[in-house]
């Protein structure tokens, strides 16, 4: 593998032998294309039903799939009792107290979602009938909360100010038993025809349903919409905006020249907790009827081969599908060109990580040479155990020789699974020289002929599988420790 720069054995080593993707039947992200005008009417179109849309509105989705649209009221956010439904803020911690009657006792589902639709954390539990009060510690942002269960159904829009959660949650807090009824919000509708009166002007938010993920879209009532609904089951987690000093210090062992420090801010985002899997990838390359010279005629860039076949850990062509090799269906891809990521990427909505999207989110908020401190064990990475960092020693010095099945080792701080090791990770940058002034969310060189890969491989010495160890290769080229992680707007 050819690495830019002098540090990687990459480019002798007999070890980058040619790997490819797996292929399944299972479709692990889904586009729907909804067209409509706002009218009241509910309908039916194909596998998909569409509520208070006019008998005009157009659907394509995949065979199998079901997608459900229903009305929102627009809420920009609560703050005193409104129809059954109180939010009120705890000032000193930014958290929320949510409040909404039950009209029986079962089980319900709190929820909230960020606003691209992911899920961004959810707790089922049996509630009494009256008023049940949940504690909510959200990131900064907006949010749609969702309520459903038994005997009650809520939807509203939350925008989250001045939090200090890094990390999502949601407690049970407290039930008051009410005798009086409390009208509901945005109660869920049942299936069948509903009918709603607009006002001029007003706002309708509807939500996209497919499984754990919605998707949203404001509507005016009088005009016409085409939205893009891309429901994705990737994993991610949230990477709060953020300050950091990006580069290594000079006195940090085994740096390279071209990691100088520099002040990067960045405003938040979603990265995968996981490298891309075998699996997934080749539900991607079958999806779209990707042939075995791995070229897609369909996408940004048809004469460039997106991935290459191999027998060893990653995917082979068999027929007319991609199948992974057997035992690495969980392994990270490998042999994908940066061509391929980036299709994959756009596939599910996202894009590749910038570089300094990369080693934020690897940090975590640390600033030793690896995430987890000044060292890296055996217990914590797939790479070269027999060379550890700055003349450590590891209890086990024989390393698994392959790449390992994704989330094998602890995640870091922000939930994200090997950052260091395992597989090289593609990122969206032409790699460039390193600016000495700040910067607000850079996205590297202008041009180049190398793209920027990071986080080091299972073959590595430790040195090189640092959190500001960059390197770089041609984006055509792939290898049996290369793979990619997407990043997805918060």
């Amino acid at each position: 593998m050819i690495i830019m720069n002098q540090k990687n054995p990459f480019l002798s080593s007999t070890l980058a032998v040619l790997l490819l993707l797996i292929a399944t039947t299972q479709s692990y992200a889904f586009n729907y294309t909804i067209s409509f005008t706002a009218s009241g009417v509910t309908t039916s179109v194909g596998n998909v039903q569409v509520q208070n849309l006019t008998k005009g509105t157009t659907a394509t989705v995949p065979d199998g799939n079901t997608l459900i649209l229903t009305d929102l009221t627009a809420v920009d956010e609560l703050i005193a009792n409104n129809a059954g439904i109180q939010i009120t803020q705890n000032a000193s911690t930014g958290s929320y107290t949510l409040t909404f009657y039950t009209s029986q006792a079962g089980s319900t589902q709190v929820a909230a979602y960020a606003i691209d639709g992911r899920k961004v954390v959810g707790r089922t539990a049996h509630l009494e009938a009256g008023d049940n009060s949940f504690e909510l510690s959200l990131p900064t942002g907006m949010y749609i909360l969702r309520v459903s269960g038994t005997g009650c159904a809520y939807s509203t829009k939350l925008q989250s100010r001045g939090s200090t959660a890094t990390q999502a949650e949601v407690k049970f807090m407290s039930n008051k038993k009410v005798e009086a009824f409390a009208p509901q919000k945005s109660k869920t509708t049942a299936t069948g025809v509903t009918t709603m009166s607009y006002s001029a002007g007003d706002q309708l938010l509807y939500t996209a349903t497919s499984g754990t993920y919605i998707a949203s879209v404001s509507d005016e009532p009088t005009g016409s919409n085409t939205t893009n609904f891309n429901f994705s089951t990737i994993p991610t987690s949230a990477i709060p905006a953020g300050t950091f000093t990006m580069g290594s210090p000079e006195t940090e062992v085994n740096r390279y020249s071209e990691e100088t420090q520099h002040q990067v801010t960045l405003t938040a985002f979603r990265m995968s907790k996981y490298e891309i899997t075998n699996a997934q990838y080749a539900a991607f390359l079958n999806a779209k009827s990707i042939g075995r010279n791995g070229l897609y005629a369909a996408g940004a860039y048809p004469t460039q081969a997106l991935i290459y076949a191999t027998s060893l850990w990653g995917l082979t062509y068999i027929g007319t599908q991609w199948v992974p090799v057997t035992g690495s269906e969980n392994a990270p891809v490998n042999c994908v060109t940066w061509y391929g990521a980036t299709e994959y990427a756009t596939y599910i909505g996202g894009t590749l990580p910038t570089e300094a999207q990369w080693e934020y989110a690897c940090r975590a908020g640390t600033t030793t040479p690896f995430n987890t401190g000044d060292f890296l064990t055996n217990l914590q990475a797939n790479y070269n155990w027999a060379y550890p960092y700055n003349n450590r020693t590891n209890n086990v010095s024989t390393y698994p020789g392959k790449p390992q099945t994704v989330g094998t080792y602890a995640a870091n701080a922000y939930g994200l699974y090997d950052m260091h090791g395992n597989v090289i990770e593609w990122c969206a940058d032409w790699r460039g020289t390193y600016p000495i002034t700040a910067q607000n969310n850079p996205t590297g060189a202008a041009t180049g002929s190398a793209r920027v890969v990071r986080g080091g491989c299972w073959y590595d010495y430790a040195r090189d599988c640092r959190s500001a160890c960059t390197s770089g290769t041609y984006p055509y080229f792939y290898f049996n420790s290369l793979g990619f992680r997407v990043v997805l707007v918060p």
